[in-house]
């Protein structure tokens, strides 16, 4: 039988770090399902999701501990099961470039939780400039009720007004009948 487990890595970043957490992954015989790697300042996260026997995970939640400590990450492991798709009647992919001021992250996804819509993927960045630093965030949207795309687009473009956004877009893709 197949088990799964995530696996959360944060640590300075480095040359060949990734390289000995992946080594060591598959040293004790799981295997990397899906991954993700992000540099934030001089720290590095690397997200994983593992599959494998019941042994290899528990060889790797025994011993990943200490060699984190070995490497100076910490690390966050938890069982999961297999993803269940789920039909979504909706995707969209929402962008915006605002100027950045705290809580604006805060204010899209209470936006897209308010309006029903699963959060998948998202990503922002402060861009440095002159005459003020400006925000450049992403979103990965599904949402499960079937409902008027040009509801939710109207209803994305008061809202990026609404913030004073400098440029926003919604790409809205229903699924097909």
């Amino acid at each position: 039988m197949t088990h799964y487990l995530v696996v959360t890595a944060i640590g300075t970043d480095r040359p060949g770090i990734v390289n000995e957490v992946t080594r060591h992954v598959t040293d004790c015989g799981c295997n990397i399902v899906d991954s993700r790697l992000g540099i934030f300042g001089q720290e590095f996260t690397f997200i994983m999701l593992l599959s494998g026997d019941w042994n290899s995970l528990m060889q790797l939640e025994i011993t990943l501990p200490l060699r984190s400590q070995e490497w100076d990450l910490i690390t966050m492991m938890k069982r999961t099961e297999r993803h269940q798709t789920r039909d979504y009647a909706l995707s969209a992919v929402a962008e915006l470039l605002i100027r950045d001021e705290p809580g604006i992250v805060s204010r899209c996804t209470q936006f897209f939780t308010s309006g029903g819509w699963d959060i998948h993927a998202m990503q922002s960045e402060t861009l440095e400039q002159a005459p003020y630093n400006r925000l450049k965030v992403s979103f990965e949207l599904k949402l499960a009720a079937p409902t008027e795309c040009q509801d939710h687009q109207s209803a994305f473009d008061d809202f990026c007004r609404e913030l004073g956004a400098e440029s926003f877009r919604i790409a809205l893709n229903p699924r097909p009948l």
